[in-house]
């Protein structure tokens, strides 16, 4: 009897936590997560204006090379995003170098990094917006696309790969009203 409810109970924990393990593998989960943690102020991955030492404007004059680091290493300490997406971050960063050696200044993007938009939407429609959405799966690929009843044909695009059976952000884009 004994070994009857010893089995029970290991078939009943393995069945009950395989939709947990499911749900780590969706793709839209990789995606509330990042918005979760931009949600805090304290996250550390809302502190890349720390990477611009001197601004002017919308130009850099001056780069914060050693909290660039940093803020590369919080990224990638999330969990959330691709190798190629950490690369094309830091060659980012070193573009805008080369920008301040030739011309004395780098321009900065003008929009938020995640929303693509000047005025982003808030963070409950976004978490709305991703209730909704259905991730497109193809292979090892995933789109999820974020529509917005607020902003009439404002879409915001997630591509992400899946690496070592985990979804990760490997790009970002937008489409907007015309």
């Amino acid at each position: 009897m004994k070994i009857a409810v010893f089995f029970a109970t290991i078939f009943l924990m393995l069945f009950a936590f395989h939709p947990l393990s499911a749900q780590q593998n969706d793709p839209v989960l990789t995606v509330k997560k990042l918005f979760t943690l931009l949600d805090n102020p304290k996250s550390p991955i809302n502190k890349e204006d720390q990477c611009f030492k001197e601004v002017d404007g919308m130009d850099v004059l001056k780069l914060n090379k050693p909290y660039i680091r940093e803020y590369l290493n919080n990224l990638k300490n999330t969990g959330l995003f691709s190798p190629a997406y950490l690369s094309e971050k830091e060659k980012y960063y070193q573009e805008m170098e080369t920008n301040i050696k030739k011309d004395g200044y780098a321009s900065n993007r003008d929009c938020d990094e995640y929303t693509l938009s000047q005025d982003p939407p808030e963070n409950k429609d976004i978490m709305d917006a991703l209730q909704k959405s259905k991730p497109v799966i193809s292979g090892n690929t995933a789109t999820v696309t974020l529509n917005f009843k607020n902003i009439h044909k404002y879409k915001l695009i997630y591509k992400l790969v899946k690496v070592n059976n985990n979804w990760l952000i490997n790009g970002i884009d937008a489409s907007f009203p015309k």
